[in-house]
């Protein structure tokens, strides 16, 4: 009986000491960040910033009459986890304050009508930060894991406390 218990509580550690990632992808945690050039020499280009929940944010070189909606683009576009409902342009002023503007373009990737009026979306300006808010999802299979793991603990914990009042 006691080389089952020993054994089960091995098993159980063993099971608890495995990496559990919860939520998105390990690779999304890692994003690609970096400045990426779309000049076009046609026209002035400015400097933007586009942070968050896109595929690759970063500091992009744009074309002056881009919009909103070109950067999210030039940027791979929202990942799952975005909240289009919430996207944010930050936009320093020439006193030295920042200008704070809120979109909603969820209706754009979900919706069959669109209520947002793309050909009304500011243009970029130099300096620009545009921010895509959002969480990592938890799935079925992350709360089986959490499930799991919480569960392989007390077991292994009353295996113990069990084992050592026996003797």
């Amino acid at each position: 009986m006691k080389k089952i218990a020993l054994i089960l509580v091995f098993l159980t550690i063993s099971l608890y000491g495995q990496d559990v990632k919860i939520g998105a992808q390990e690779n999304l945690y890692r994003q690609q960040g970096g400045f990426y050039d779309y000049s076009d020499p046609r026209y002035v280009n400015i400097m933007v910033n586009i942070w968050g929940y896109v595929r690759y944010p970063g500091k992009y070189y744009v074309p002056e009459q881009s919009k909103i909606l070109d950067l999210i683009s030039y940027a791979g576009g929202p990942i799952p986890d975005a909240h289009l409902d919430d996207v944010r342009l930050y936009r320093p002023t020439q006193s030295g304050g920042t200008e704070f503007m809120k979109f909603n373009m969820e209706d754009l990737m979900f919706e069959e009508k669109f209520i947002t009026d793309v050909q009304n979306l500011p243009q970029l300006k130099a300096g620009d930060i545009v921010v895509v808010p959002g969480e990592p999802r938890l799935y079925l299979r992350d709360y089986i894991s959490i499930t799991a793991t919480v569960t392989s603990t007390v077991v292994s914990i009353l295996t113990f406390v069990l084992v050592v009042l026996k003797k």
